[in-house]
């Protein structure tokens, strides 16, 4: 049975986290941040991002097509999933960069492993790395942030045991938008008119979104340092550049569409850095040591879902729907939408978060100057085992 718990439960255990632990997020952000304040119609926060990994992984995950596990397989991984149901807390940075775990969770995959999951919503990665770190929650869905890495560097635990939604090579749907009224009137025609000028990006400063907009920004000779970012979430960044609150959008989908179908964001920008993915799924290290069974079957029930949302099958009426109901958008929205690429290997795109270190090592939004060891982030174990026990890609 799914348990859907409202906001306020995470920010209800907040109050008794660890001061230390809460400075951990609080370092994450730069003193370069400004607030808007939301529009009325404030919808659900989306995760606006995701990072790079290579071209070649993103074709390869494109074109596989979904195996079929046997009914042996099934029926095994069932039977070893025998017993009362565990409970695991999951949060998610609503977006289609997890439409695999919500088609999953909403067709009864954890229930198939015995496994209930008790689903809280943040607005950003940043919020949830005190929480994962400290064991609070057991599965994170959210994108990664100057936050993620400086948890890494202060010893605490956790695993990237796969990266979520990949971006394809072209036409990614999450887009580098400026402020139409801008580019008509003449203000904005290249990148670094863009100096001084206000970027609305999802968790602000040193977040998942800061970075894909730091690359874009490279690409014409700009840097974190040349303009502000603003933190707003996906839903509330169509009013913000409507209304001028702000001149420029890193927009993740399906809110990119929207913006260009409002006739408020033009496409300044695309497909700057092929197969980008920030988002990934983090296991905490305390569900890793006490409950490795558990979370070796939550993989599995991943898997199958992302099994499921392969080829044509991504955009079956069926999933659509599923879709809608977890990100709040709309299914005309979701079919218009460039589709992500969800690798039915579970792979991690290490060499794309060393790179994402990086960046917000030499930003300044990282409370540490050197390079740190990202590798004992990883584990692939758990993808492993979950392709061994449902059959090869």
């Amino acid at each position: 049975m799914l348990n859907i718990v409202l906001p306020l439960r995470l920010r209800l255990i907040g109050l008794l986290t660890l001061t230390l632990l809460l400075g951990l997020v609080l370092a994450a952000c730069g003193d370069n941040t400004a607030t808007v304040a939301p529009a009325a119609t404030t919808t659900t926060p989306v995760n606006t991002t995701v990072a790079a990994t290579t071209a070649a992984s993103a074709t390869t995950a494109a074109t596989t097509a979904a195996p079929v596990a046997t009914t042996a397989a099934v029926a095994a991984t069932t039977a070893k999933a025998g017993g009362a149901m565990d409970t695991v807390k999951a949060v998610h940075v609503a977006g289609l960069f997890f439409a695999p775990f919500y088609v999953a969770l909403d067709k009864g995959y954890f229930k198939e492993q015995n496994i209930e999951v008790s689903l809280d919503k943040a607005g950003a990665g940043a919020e949830v790395m005190a929480f994962l770190a400290q064991g609070q929650i057991d599965m994170g869905a959210v994108g990664l942030s100057a936050a993620t890495f400086n948890a890494l560097n202060k010893g605490f635990d956790f695993k990237v045991i796969a990266s979520a939604g990949i971006a394809p090579a072209k036409n990614a749907p999450s887009k580098f938008e400026v402020r139409k009224a801008l580019v008509d009137g003449g203000q904005v025609k290249k990148i670094s008119d863009l100096k001084g000028k206000k970027i609305a990006v999802a968790g602000g400063t040193a977040s998942a979104g800061a970075y894909l907009a730091v690359k874009a920004l490279q690409t014409d000779g700009l840097s974190a340092k040349d303009v502000e970012f603003v933190n707003l979430p996906n839903p509330d960044m169509l009013q913000a550049l409507k209304n001028g609150a702000v001149d420029a959008a890193l927009m993740g989908t399906p809110f990119s569409t929207q913006a260009i179908e409002q006739g408020v964001g033009t496409v300044l920008i695309d497909d700057w850095l092929p197969g980008y993915a920030t988002t990934t799924y983090l296991y905490s290290g305390k569900f890793v040591k006490e409950r490795p069974e558990v979370a070796k079957r939550f993989a599995i029930a991943l898997l199958k879902g992302i099994r499921a949302v392969q080829g044509d099958n991504y955009l079956s009426d069926e999933n659509v729907k599923i879709y809608v109901k977890y990100t709040g958008s709309n299914d005309k929205t979701i079919r218009e939408t460039p589709a992500l690429l969800y690798d039915p290997g579970m792979i991690i795109t290490k060499d794309n978060i060393k790179d994402q270190e990086k960046i917000h090592r030499e930003s300044g939004w990282t409370d540490y100057k050197q390079a740190i060891e990202v590798d004992k982030m990883f584990d692939g174990s758990f993808a492993e085992n979950a392709v061994k026990t449902l059959g090869p890609k």
